[in-house]
């Protein structure tokens, strides 16, 4: 049974845990102990050659960069414009409805706060099993179809916009 090139290789990078069985072997097998000269005159020979700069970069063929255009088109950065604008107009139109649906917290301090909350655990858990929706206000025909048009057109410009930005990185 001979030592195989890996049993070689880390006995000498030092890296072994069966130091003492590879030296008693060595002390008794000529073939092995060839093997292991020939692998130390390999690596003194490897230590000998000079460093050599690449003339490339190969690191670009494995990890390729992917190339960002320098600006954007205009008509990316107009489409992401109105998306922002939508949204925040549609987030001022929703204020008004949302508000009154939010309960008042009426604490002095974080501490109360926090005491109000943790004695009123268990009743909010029994409130939830009779909870009724309360009705909601009277909403305008004209304000509740402004709010839909709006979220509409948001949601469209949303979804063209990104459908393009998507079609461009693709190419």
């Amino acid at each position: 049974m001979h030592l195989t090139d890996d049993q070689l290789n880390e006995y000498l990078d030092e890296v072994t845990t069966e130091r003492a069985v590879i030296e008693s072997h060595l002390d008794s097998c000529d073939e092995c102990t060839a093997r292991l000269s020939t692998l130390q005159n390999l690596f003194i020979e490897l230590d000998s050659l000079p460093e050599l700069e690449l003339t490339r970069d190969l690191a670009a063929r494995f990890f390729p960069r992917p190339s960002l255009p320098a600006q954007l088109p205009k008509f990316l950065t107009l489409t992401a414009s109105l998306q922002a604008a939508v949204a925040l107009a549609a987030i001022i139109i929703a204020v008004p409805f949302i508000v009154p649906l939010m309960p008042a917290i009426d604490a002095s301090s974080l501490t109360t706060l926090f005491f109000e909350v943790q004695s009123q655990w268990t009743t909010s858990l029994n409130f939830l099993s009779t909870f009724q929706m309360p009705t909601m206000p009277e909403i305008p025909t004209l304000e509740m179809s402004s709010l839909l048009i709006t979220l509409a057109g948001a949601s469209v410009l949303w979804v063209l916009g990104n459908g393009l930005l998507l079609r461009n990185q693709m190419k």
